[in-house]
């Protein structure tokens, strides 16, 4: 049986896929993966990432700010950002990776707040979905998402909270995004949650090179196993692995419009 997918996130700008693009594109194709979404960092890689997206036909990309990779000038980065943003081709199909983390207890959490509010109005003004981090964060993420919202939605990336607080965000108009935790034994819990949503909010990432999936830990995450994480998806659903496959993909380009 044949089946497609897209890696709605990786960052493919990163080792160790430099100057091997295409080797790791081919390996990719080879597991039915035929479209990249790849988010920047900060102003350091927006260019990068655009030039990918214009050398290959199967990679888009997003521009933002990650939450752990803001620097001083972060006031500059945003005029920056909302300045390319208004000469955006259609290849930046999207806003990110942005959003909040509050793993660390020396985060600057208003600075983070104050950044992810401005892509927040960036992606409304725009009209582009968001690709959200968000780690320890959920509630301040959500609280933000009511105030501004967003009319284009958007992914929670590498999503693990709760039920309610997945439902929470799909009613606002995004969708979870799935990866490789759910390949691990310990992760009862999102794969409880991720097991009860509805497909049609599902949509699948590697997040490479981070992220590997259970039996590759140790090892750089590529594009390629965006096809394992659906048969892992596939061990915890109800549906067909047809459906899975049709409907998730469908999901992706619906929110990228791709």
């Amino acid at each position: 049986m044949v089946f497609t997918f897209i890696d709605s996130h990786c960052h493919f700008d990163f080792d160790p896929f430099k100057n091997n693009e295409v080797s790791y594109l081919q390996m990719a194709k080879d597991k039915g993966v035929t479209t990249l979404v790849v988010p920047s960092v900060n102003q350091s890689n927006w260019n990068h990432v655009s030039r990918l997206a214009h050398q290959f036909d199967e990679i888009y990309y997003a521009l933002g700010i990650h939450p752990l990779f803001i620097t001083p000038s972060y006031e500059r980065e945003l005029e920056n950002l909302g300045e390319l943003l208004d000469g955006k081709n259609k290849k930046c199909v999207a806003i990110g990776e942005c959003g909040l983390d509050f793993w660390y207890p020396e985060s600057d959490i208003e600075t983070q707040i104050s950044v992810f509010r401005q892509h927040c109005l960036l992606a409304k003004q725009h009209q582009l979905p968001l690709i959200v981090h968000s780690r320890k964060s959920h509630d301040m993420v959500l609280k933000l998402l009511r105030e501004i919202q967003p009319e284009r939605g958007g992914v929670i990336h590498g999503f693990s909270g709760s039920l309610q607080q997945a439902n929470q965000f799909i009613d606002l108009g995004f969708y979870i995004g799935v990866g490789g935790v759910i390949s691990y034994e310990r992760a009862k819990k999102t794969k409880m949650v991720i097991s009860q949503l509805p497909l049609d909010k599902i949509i699948l990432e590697t997040d490479a090179p981070d992220m590997p999936l259970f039996g590759f830990q140790g090892e750089k995450n590529s594009p390629d196993k965006v096809r394992n994480v659906f048969e892992y998806l596939s061990l915890i659903r109800k549906e067909s692995m047809q459906t899975i496959s049709e409907t998730v993909y469908k999901n992706t380009t619906s929110l990228f419009g791709i």
